[in-house]
């Protein structure tokens, strides 16, 4: 990732509110309680919004940005909340995640352009344990016509098949595009097509 993607980041992060607020992905939040408390991953947690709720509800949280300052308001309200995270500085195109760890890997609204989309979503897959869960939440490819939030590039966006192909391994439990109403602090708000996933990893890619 470059320098300039970077400090984009920190700056919008840098302001007096929690750009998406401070309650979880609802999604997220559904799906989670379904599961039995165990390691959960959080990939571009921003500021950590669903990592201090997963903490709350007695998960072994991981939390991962590459943003230093959304880093920073993440730890300072996961103190406010009383909750131990494990936040990690993770730059998610150019480094290793661990394979094979994580009971839950829960991803909301984690967008790249192009071949990183690929590259990063595949990787993720990896650091699931088999029998472990998939929890995903990103805008769709029709949220181009809509202002509620997301990349305005439409390689930046995402279609049901395509993150299947990216989550080989995994039996899809839940697989939809849909259009649903977001009241994420000023980041999401309104109307938005989204792409949900909810799935089980029955085995490693190439087995």
């Amino acid at each position: 990732m470059t320098q300039d993607y970077k400090k984009t980041w920190n700056d919008r992060y840098g302001g007096g509110e929690y750009i998406f607020g401070k309650e979880p992905n609802q999604y997220f939040q559904s799906k989670l309680s379904l599961l039995t408390p165990g390691t959960i991953y959080l990939p571009g947690d921003g500021e950590g919004r669903n990592a201090v709720y997963a903490a709350k509800k007695n998960w072994e949280v991981t939390s991962a940005d590459f943003s230093t300052v959304a880093l920073q308001r993440a730890e300072e309200f996961a103190k406010i909340e009383n909750v131990k995270i494990d936040f990690q500085f993770m730059d998610l195109i150019n480094e290793d995640v661990p394979k094979n760890k994580y009971d839950v890997l829960a991803v909301s609204y984690l967008h790249f352009n192009g071949k990183n989309k690929e590259v990063v979503h595949k990787k993720l897959g990896e650091s699931v344990k088999v029998g472990g869960h998939l929890i995903l939440e990103c805008f769709s490819e029709k949220q181009i016509a809509l202002n509620s939030g997301g990349p305005r590039k439409k390689d930046s966006l995402y279609t049901v098949n395509e993150l299947k192909k990216y989550y080989s391994g995994f039996e899809f439990l839940e697989a939809e595009d849909i259009l649903t109403q977001l009241n994420e602090g000023e980041g999401h708000q309104g109307d938005a097509y989204v792409v949900r996933l909810f799935a089980r990893k029955i085995g490693n890619r190439n087995e």
